[in-house]
């Protein structure tokens, strides 16, 4: 197996964004004080009978032992100190992390939180945060370490690699997948040996010419983004009768951001692979439009479509640098949609937005990306970023009929 690591320092916000924003609205005044206050009780709403069933549902995937996250939610005892600060941040929006806009595009993969979750939360802060009787916590275990979709059709394993303490860097590991033949996939995902220091990463399939060939007979230059992984966000399978292709004899590489832990660990990541049990009718390509100006802090890149397509997901730049990011489809009868608007993404998070339905782009439709890049970033970095020299604002997933 092929393994290179690189150093990178530019997607650690400062000081991992306090603690990654959950610890970022509490002073150490505030922690001492929440530490040692007895509130009076005014709610009937307990931490083991309602809110630890929220914390399950919608942070437990980062907030856990061994977690991503700096600290854990997963007791009474992890969370009681932080209980201000969680509803802050539940209130401000910005936990759980979801960096699309409500209203512009509808998908099927964003955080589970209802108004009613909010609410519950609040109300159990501002009532005293009481604890509430152990027979009402859950019988199922509150997180696990097991595929979301159930065991897939494929396991690869990924070569391990060494973090250190106070690593903040990005590594590159090739797999071969040793496939006999073609297979299509409809979900790929990423279970990692050491949660604590994955932070997020991005698949790619190593393609050759005969397969970049393929993609231009199909009528789209396709890109090689199979998709990407994040602790908690939520897997999904594409639509019934779509698939993306596999090749025979063709490797995957896998693109992992490590931060440290505080202790030097070793990880060993699986690649999961759910394979398309029939033929797809429609087959799912990774296509990127391509920057055209770049003025200042405003950059604006385009495509239009030379076949029917239908988007089934969109794939931002996680840049940190990124303030704002907008694609619009113009379709050829004049209507016009928003496939995506995406507000700023300062703790680096890459996100595969998968959508609710098919959104159907016909022949002729020119999808136009606007981006605008903060200015404190843009002159610092854009020479070490490989999201950003690679000249890739936002990939899209779309699907075309198989020929």
């Amino acid at each position: 197996m092929k393994l290179e690591s690189t150093k990178i320092s530019f997607l650690r916000p400062a000081t991992q964004r306090l603690l990654i924003a959950l610890a970022c609205v509490v002073c150490p005044a505030f922690v001492v004080r929440i530490g040692i206050a007895h509130e009076p009780i005014t709610t009937k709403i307990m931490f083991n009978r309602e809110v630890v069933r929220v914390l399950q549902e919608n942070c437990l995937g980062c907030h856990r032992p061994e977690g991503i996250a700096p600290m854990s939610l997963a007791t009474y005892e992890n969370a009681r100190p932080w209980a201000k600060a969680i509803k802050e941040e539940l209130l401000e929006k910005r936990m759980p992390p979801w960096y699309a806009v409500k209203g512009f595009g509808q998908f099927r993969n964003g955080p589970d939180l209802t108004q009613r979750d909010i609410d519950v939360i609040v109300n159990w802060v501002e009532g005293g945060a009481p604890k509430g009787d152990e027979k009402d916590l859950p019988e199922a275990p509150l997180y696990s370490d097991e595929w979301p979709l159930g065991r897939p059709d494929l396991v690869l394993q990924a070569g391990s690699h060494e973090v250190a303490s106070d690593a903040d860097e990005r590594c590159v590991i090739t797999v071969p997948t040793s496939l006999k033949e073609d297979r299509f996939i409809r979900a790929i995902d990423l279970r990692p040996s050491a949660r604590s220091v994955v932070h997020s990463a991005t698949l790619y399939i190593e393609k050759s010419g005969n397969e970049r060939d393929r993609d231009k007979q199909d009528g789209l230059a396709a890109d090689n983004l199979l998709g990407t992984w994040m602790p908690g966000q939520r897997r999904v399978l594409l639509y019934e009768g779509y698939g993306q292709l596999i090749p025979a004899g063709s490797r995957i590489k896998l693109d992992v951001h490590y931060r440290g832990s505080g202790d030097a660990l070793k990880d060993s990541s699986q690649i999961g692979l759910y394979f398309s049990k029939t033929p797809p009718s429609k087959r799912v390509l990774s296509v990127a439009p391509v920057i055209e100006t770049n003025h200042g802090n405003k950059i604006k890149a385009s495509l239009t479509l030379p076949v029917d397509a239908e988007a089934v997901g969109a794939i931002p730049t996680g840049y940190a640098a990124v303030d704002s990011l907008e694609a619009t489809a113009y379709r050829p009868d004049g209507t016009t949609e928003v496939l995506i608007w995406m507000r700023p993404n300062k703790d680096g998070w890459q996100t595969t937005y998968y959508y609710k339905h098919p959104v159907i782009l016909p022949r002729g439709t020119r999808i136009e990306i606007t981006c605008y890049v903060g200015d404190s970033d843009s002159e610092s970095k854009t020479s070490e970023d490989p999201l950003w020299t690679s000249h890739h604002l936002c990939e899209l997933l779309l699907a075309i009929q198989q020929k």
